[in-house]
């Protein structure tokens, strides 16, 4: 894989990551960074002729958050660097990114945005997922949001961004600009209501693919209850590409709902509709708790529609945590049809701290494909398991496995890939690392 290609991309969320975590010494944050060593027994995910590699292993897993008057960001990140010792491919870099950072130049009326999803998308979508069929991708955005008051309560909200899908060997990669303006009600700090326009216009650098225009309009709500968070947008689409006549229109719905049915537990609701491209896509999944996130991302530059629901289930207590989701994702492309396809994901976590330094994590999960317009019907199949030794206040040893099993209607790209790792983890932050153990 590129090696220049890999460097713009990661090169760009790590930028942005370390501007989110310049201020983190008045924020909350908890993170891991563990290095090691690890083998496969199929690393090319072949179902003859298997191929075994050792590989050297460093990676990163952080949460943080800080909310002040002047701050306003968040960052997730799970990451790992991949070198290949055996050289069966390039070293890699495979996980998520996400992160978001309000700067207030002038406080509740002036402030600049950042934004940067990270993660990767499949060249091939039909062919098992490996070095050789995967790419980061990498959405950034940034910009001023202008905020009058009218009276208590109404307000006009004006927004500019300029974004930047970047891909690490694809000639996908494109600019966007974006001009947005939001008629307001905010009854409380807790409720806001707003009617909003946005008009983007996309265009890619090579010349193979057509540039086009979106223009959005749609109502918002937000309400922060004490124990629910609902985020509502609600309105429609329409997509102008170069070189067609034609206009494509498709609803717009976006509704995220986090209720905390207890002190220990968390039920998390997505439902959404709309018509975008793969930048879309990711941030939408990091951003919106969707199971099964950034999951088979197919790099193209062709729009689509995505319907998504997800729901999952979240119990965490000072020594036991698990975690139950299901999602639907449905993807309608306008001109690559072969792409056409609906996806289920299932996916279940447990974790169990044995002693006070001892922690068991559990996970499965099943991800279901049918690309309903070539026939290609896959079902793919993780589980691993995994122990976590606090052996001292800032260190520890992780030892880690994998299953993954692929199983196609005609037989074809099947295969079964067994994985073990072994690292040395440094923590920041909490001791409880639960909160870092497979709740994602």
């Amino acid at each position: 894989m590129g090696k220049l290609g890999r460097t713009r991309a990661v090169g760009s969320v790590a930028g942005v990551m370390a501007v989110l975590l310049s201020s983190a010494a008045h924020a909350e944050l908890q993170a891991m960074l563990e290095a090691g060593v690890g083998h496969s027994d199929n690393i090319v995910r072949a179902e003859v002729d298997e191929v075994e590699e050792t590989i050297g292993t460093i990676g990163l897993q952080l949460d943080w958050l800080e909310r002040t008057r002047r701050i306003d960001g968040e960052a997730t990140v799970d990451l790992s660097y991949y070198e290949y010792l055996d050289n069966t491919f390039e070293s890699e870099v495979v996980g998520t990114a996400n992160g978001s950072l309000a700067v207030a130049i002038l406080p509740e009326r002036l402030q600049w945005i950042f934004e940067d999803s990270f993660g990767q998308a499949q060249d091939d979508p039909f062919a098992p997922a490996t070095p050789e069929t995967r790419e980061d991708l990498n959405y950034f955005s940034t910009g001023p949001d202008l905020t009058v008051r009218f009276g208590s309560a109404g307000f006009t909200r004006l927004f500019g961004r300029w974004s930047s899908t970047t891909y690490e060997t694809s000639p996908l990669d494109a600019t966007r600009t974006t001009g947005g303006i939001a008629f307001g009600r905010r009854s409380s700090p807790r409720s806001e209501l707003s009617l909003n326009g946005i008009a983007e216009s996309i265009d890619f650098d090579s010349d193979l693919n057509a540039d086009y225009d979106r223009k959005s309009a749609f109502i918002s709500w937000r309400v922060d209850a004490s124990r629910t968070l609902l985020t509502t947008e609600v309105g429609y689409t329409w997509l102008d590409r170069d070189g067609s006549d034609d206009t494509t229109g498709s609803a717009l719905v976006n509704i995220v709902v986090t209720r905390d049915l207890s002190a220990s537990s968390a039920l998390l609701l997505t439902l959404g509709s709309q018509l975008g491209d793969t930048g879309d896509s990711l941030r939408s999944a990091l951003t919106g708790n969707v199971v099964g996130v950034g999951s088979q991302i197919t790099a193209t530059a062709d729009p689509f529609e995505n319907r998504v629901v997800s729901l999952e289930y979240r119990f965490r207590r000072s020594r036991t945590g698990f975690a139950l989701g299901a999602s639907y994702n449905d993807d309608e492309y306008q001109t690559q049809t072969q792409f056409d396809r609906t996806r289920y994901v299932y996916n279940a976590a447990f974790s169990r701290r044995l002693t006070g330094t001892l922690e068991l994590e559990l996970g499965a999960a099943l991800n279901s494909e049918d690309f309903v317009n070539t026939g290609i019907e896959t079902d793919e199949l993780r589980f691993d398991a995994g122990l976590n030794w606090r052996a001292f206040r800032t260190l520890g040893f992780r030892f880690l496995v994998e299953r993954y099993v692929r199983e196609t209607a005609d037989g074809s790209g099947e295969f079964q890939e067994n994985r073990a790792f072994l690292t040395l983890a440094y923590y920041w932050g909490e001791r409880d690392a639960t909160a870092l153990g497979g709740f994602r």
